[in-house]
């Protein structure tokens, strides 16, 4: 889908663009830092200061390099803050300190940008009290399910929508090889593997019918399922998309709780784009991303899942067609320029 050319005027409005993480947290790249080529492209100059650097993978350079680069963001945020004339101020999932936030707030509007139950948090209630402060100071709250309303609503803000993105123009379906051993696929993050021990006894179950291998990305290295064909490998920006084509069926296993319900759909988004079929666990946005039997299956319980992925695993054809729905679907609806699009009017009505 080409962008539509939605530019302000000739003179570029400034945007200061603060985000929790950096091109390594999927959050910061995917709901803000994408965006950047687009802003820019729609006529702003945009300021991208994150709050942490990208983390080294030298341990030396994690507790020597890293600390001081961290402090040195955090001045250069406090300094821009402070002392920067803005037309916006586009925070994503960051949380800024009150008195921050009421210099900003007499000068220029403020977009807070969160996605997940960021107020549950290991740290409880402190959570939760950043999180409240920075709906009460924000001119515009963009989420990314409508779960995350309810929290919005007990502060007397209605949050505006947006999915996560996906590039549909760099995740793209792959030539699929005949008659090879089906693979099913996971791709996530290290703190999230557990959610794949609610496919653990289904997946080891149909081993025993069917033959299958297992390939999971970003998952911890010391995670398998035994009895199981698997491969692991870290996340990678530039192989995500070869990585995806390797696989044959995407599955997205979700216990069901608070903080899983507010989890916005990306994976499913991913699969999508990349034209495979996905299954699901009928939790949160799942159940409006996935349409039973058109683009996928849900699966809440053992049996569920056996019979979606079985059934997946079996027929080459059906996978191709659910996929293809799927492709369609994250083209239409999840696809980066779309949702930009959104963004943009939002900021539009602000400045």
């Amino acid at each position: 889908m080409e962008l539509k050319n939605l530019s302000l005027n000739a003179k570029k409005k400034r945007m200061l663009l603060l985000t929790d993480g950096n091109t390594d947290q999927a959050s910061a790249r995917i709901r803000a830092i994408q965006y950047i080529p687009l802003l820019e492209k729609a006529g702003f100059k945009v300021s991208y200061i994150p709050r942490v650097p990208v983390r080294p993978s030298n341990v030396l350079f994690r507790y020597s390099i890293f600390p001081v680069v961290k402090r040195f963001l955090w001045l250069k945020r406090m300094i821009a803050i402070f002392l920067g004339s803005w037309d916006i101020v586009f925070i994503q999932r960051s949380f800024i300190k009150e008195s921050a936030l009421r210099k900003l707030k007499n000068r220029t509007p403020v977009i807070f940008d969160f996605d997940d139950a960021i107020y549950l948090g290991e740290k409880g209630s402190s959570n939760r009290k950043k999180s409240e402060i920075m709906i009460k100071y924000a001119d515009e709250v963009i989420i990314s399910t409508e779960y995350l309303n309810e929290f919005c609503n007990l502060h007397n803000k209605k949050g505006y929508v947006i999915p996560s993105p996906v590039e549909t123009e760099r995740i793209r379906p792959g030539n699929k090889e005949q008659g090879k051993i089906p693979t099913i696929g996971w791709i996530g993050s290290s703190w999230t593997t557990d959610y794949l021990k609610v496919v653990e006894s289904p997946l080891q179950k149909i081993s025993k019918e069917l033959p299958f291998n297992l390939l999971t990305i970003g998952a911890r290295a010391d995670f398998k399922i035994s009895n199981i064909n698997h491969i692991s490998r870290p996340w990678s920006y530039e192989k995500e998309n070869s990585d995806l084509n390797e696989m044959d069926i995407g599955i997205m296993p979700l216990p069901d709780n608070d903080f899983t319900r507010a989890k916005g759909g990306y994976k499913l988004y991913l699969y999508m784009a990349g034209g495979l079929p996905s299954v699901a666990s009928p939790v949160g946005v799942n159940q409006s991303i996935i349409r039973n039997g058109d683009n996928g299956y849900l699966a809440s319980t053992e049996q569920e899942w056996m019979e979606a992925l079985k059934l997946l695993l079996s027929d080459a054809g059906l996978r191709k067609k659910l996929g293809m729905a799927g492709r369609n679907d994250a083209v239409l609806y999840y696809d980066r320029n779309v949702c930009f699009e959104k963004l943009l009017e939002k900021v539009n009505k602000l400045i």
